[in-house]
């Protein structure tokens, strides 16, 4: 009895082994499955976030909606909150 469960134990770790082997070897030939090294990516310039002075929001100066409000250019994250200071005509803080 006892040499049956230590048989059949042994075939479970031998199966999961074997099942642990074949999934790394199939990671190593799927396509894109494989990172590269971790390290600083250079391949993306560092921009300057602005902040939306309606909703808060940062955001990087390439993306944003410029206006000028109360005189004094201003960055938006949409056309809503650009909108919406044009509406109301004084700068919000």
């Amino acid at each position: 009895m006892i040499r049956g469960i230590a048989f059949l134990l042994q075939v479970l770790v031998s199966l999961l082994l074997v099942r642990l082997l074949l999934r790394s070897l199939a990671r190593l030939f799927t396509p894109g499955s494989l990172r590269p090294a971790a390290g600083p990516r250079r391949d993306r310039a560092i921009e300057d976030l602005v902040r939306d002075p309606i909703c808060h929001t940062y955001l990087p100066r390439s993306r944003a909606l410029r206006a000028v409000v109360g005189g004094r250019e201003e960055h938006f994250c949409s056309t809503v909150c650009r909108d919406r200071a044009l509406t109301a005509g004084t700068r919000a803080s």
